[in-house]
């Protein structure tokens, strides 16, 4: 027999209830905690709940503020979005607030979002992270001077439109974590002399596109640096002056290192670069051109796990000069981009300890016709090497010699993983296992995959 409709009606409303009352009774360092990851809005209708959470928001240690794009073509949007921020930095003037998050449009202009950042920043701030959208050069916005002297400030996160003018005096005590994202540079020597004032650096994010009009000299000497993650994308069309580039780290336990030439036209690039080694070096990601040449090698060749995205005239140099060091304590070596079996035997030889070897197919290129079952085994082959994985395999003669030389040589490979391109026809797969799979192996418990 169905329920009559008030009935019902008023069980929903119990459930509602039930399920309002259980999160009211959580105690309130634990709904505080949820509410720290919401935006300011969604925190701020928290308050139409109940009596008992009117004012709790204004307790929630930070502030979340964004805009969302709507104040850029919509000035009745842009008033409201001013008059709520104003209204929540007002009534959380005599709260602690550990977090100030602001992501919006410079169109609100700099004396204002200045006017924000200085209000948040009297509250003892510990994190901040700003966010501008980039419209044009006359838009991008400098930040308060105040910005560059916090002692309380543990993490700094900066984001496109903004024009970082390093004041003469940087004191930044207790930074930990500074984030630099394609934001712009008043000059040349603006990240040296920003990073110079921060003592206690472990991180450092630097993405930055260098051009006539924004040139870089890196001076990045921190000796607390743990992490760092340089990725510089180069566009220039005629000559650049030359550039100073020095890293000197000694503390350095992560690095991705990433280089890209988006337009030149014949240009050389001439630059004074200078890498210190780094010899608490555990992971490396990278990813240079030819003008680097290969001191960034010998920098990282105590790393364990390295990452190599190579671009033919980088290689090209390290087959010329024969230079490969010794990578004493490598694990894990991920290859990328253009294959030469000369490169990757180099590279085999010159890591005793190697364990994984993971290598990218997307270009195999051919330099002379190397006997496979003529080449003795490397040493990593009689000891550690246990898995291989060979990716965007399409069949190619060379392809399957090269994993015919691992399957023969390799004593305690367990995995033999071939990825093989979307392009290859199921019949072909199976011909290739087929043919696979009679290759006698060195090692008894080798598993082929073909996937």
């Amino acid at each position: 027999m169905a329920k009559p409709r008030g009935h019902q009606n008023t069980s929903s409303k119990k459930a509602c209830t039930s399920f309002r009352d259980k999160i009211s009774n959580l105690p309130v360092d634990l709904i505080l905690k949820i509410l720290y990851f919401l935006s300011s809005k969604q925190v701020v209708q928290t308050s139409v709940l109940s009596k008992r959470w009117v004012l709790l928001w204004t307790l929630v240690p930070s502030l979340n503020l964004q805009d969302n794009n709507g104040g850029r073509f919509d000035k009745q949007a842009r008033r409201k979005f001013v008059h709520f921020v104003d209204r929540v930095l007002f009534l959380k003037k005599s709260a602690s607030v550990e977090k100030f998050s602001l992501n919006c449009q410079p169109i609100y202009g700099q004396s204002c979002i200045n006017k924000w950042i200085c209000t948040a920043m009297e509250q003892g701030l510990q994190e901040v992270d700003i966010s501008v959208t980039e419209i044009s050069k006359e838009y991008l916005v400098k930040l308060p001077c105040g910005l560059f002297l916090m002692k309380t400030l543990k993490i700094l996160k900066l984001h496109r439109g903004i024009m970082v003018d390093v004041p003469v005096s940087v004191c930044l005590p207790s930074l930990k974590i500074l984030h630099l994202l394609l934001v712009k540079y008043a000059s040349a020597e603006s990240i040296s002399c920003f990073v110079s004032g921060c003592p206690s650096l472990e991180e450092l994010h630097i993405d930055v596109r260098i051009s006539p009009v924004n040139m870089m000299n890196l001076n990045i000497s921190i000796p607390t640096l743990i992490t760092l993650y340089l990725s510089l994308q180069y566009a220039f069309e005629k000559e650049p002056h030359a550039e100073n580039f020095e890293i000197n780290a000694s503390a350095l336990k992560n690095l991705i290192y990433l280089i890209y030439i988006i337009y030149t036209s014949s240009v050389s690039m001439h630059k004074q670069y200078f890498v210190e080694n780094f010899p608490c070096i555990r992971e490396a990601n990278i990813c240079v051109p030819e003008f680097y040449r290969t001191e960034i090698l010998k920098a990282v060749s105590g790393v364990e796990c390295l990452t190599l995205t190579w671009k033919q005239d980088f290689f090209d140099l390290v087959l010329e000069y024969n230079f490969c060091p010794l990578f004493a304590n490598l694990t894990r070596l991920e290859l990328r981009g253009v294959m030469n079996w000369r490169l990757l035997l180099l590279f085999l030889e010159n890591s005793p300890k190697l364990e994984t070897l993971v290598a990218d197919y997307k270009i195999f290129r051919r330099d002379g016709r190397p006997r496979w079952r003529e080449l003795k085994p490397v040493k990593c082959f009689l000891s550690s090497l246990s898995r291989v994985c060979f990716e965007d395999f399409i069949g190619l003669e060379e392809q399957v010699n090269m994993v015919e030389y691992f399957l023969m040589n390799a004593r305690v490979l367990r995995i033999m993983e071939i990825y093989s391109r979307s392009e290859l026809s199921s019949k072909s797969k199976h011909c290739f296992i087929k043919k696979l799979s009679k290759v006698p192996r060195s090692s008894e418990t080798c598993q082929l995959s073909f996937k």
